[in-house]
């Protein structure tokens, strides 16, 4: 039995980790939380009930019942995600939250999609885990588009309203109302609204 004091200890471990914090990702307070993680994924991509789903996502990730997420959804902590109401997350998503990611209200994400907070990391197994690894939020405004194969890294902000074309790499900030794309993402334009 896990003593109070161990506890304790392996939330204060976790609280840093999402601070950014480094840390050592094969100590066991970091592979007890990832094991976890993927119990629940496990668990919720093999359901096809819509009102099961949400109960899932309303009581591990907190997320408000309008958010849809399709199967198969990783997420390695399931810890530091905050997905605002209407956003849809499309097949094969893949969250690496190692320091908090947070999507506003009405995000769009297209099929195999990763967003990570992870810094540095070259290997997604944990056996190639680094000894050491540090994390850098992610900020996802309201109503912002992201296109099938894209991948958003550690520590970018996209603003409210933003596009980022299919198969981009965003690797620094991209401004609200903008259409992004590119390895790495470039704004191409801004959007302006038609008040008709």
């Amino acid at each position: 039995m896990t003593s109070k004091a161990s506890q304790s200890e392996s939330a204060k471990s976790l609280f840093e980790m999402a601070a950014g914090t480094s840390f050592a990702p094969a100590d066991e307070p970091f592979e007890q939380a990832r094991l976890v993680a993927r119990q629940w994924c496990l668990s919720y991509n093999k359901l096809t009930d819509t009102r099961q789903r949400h109960t899932m996502l309303t009581t591990q990730l907190k997320c408000p019942g309008s958010v849809q997420i399709e199967s198969t959804f990783q997420i390695e902590y399931a810890l530091n995600c905050s997905i605002g109401k209407g956003s849809f997350i499309n097949h094969n998503a893949t969250f690496l939250d190692v320091c908090p990611i947070k999507l506003g209200n009405q995000v769009l994400i297209g099929p195999n999609c990763i967003i990570s907070s992870a810094v540095g990391r070259t290997q997604i197994e944990p056996a190639h885990y680094p000894p050491q690894e540090a994390g850098l939020p992610v900020s996802i405004g309201h109503r912002v588009w992201i296109g099938a194969n894209s991948i958003i890294c550690a520590g970018v902000t996209i603003g409210d309203n933003a596009v980022i074309g299919a198969g981009s790499v965003v690797t620094s900030d991209i401004p609200a109302n903008a259409v992004a794309f590119g390895v790495p993402a470039s704004v191409q334009r801004k959007i302006t609204q038609n008040t008709q």
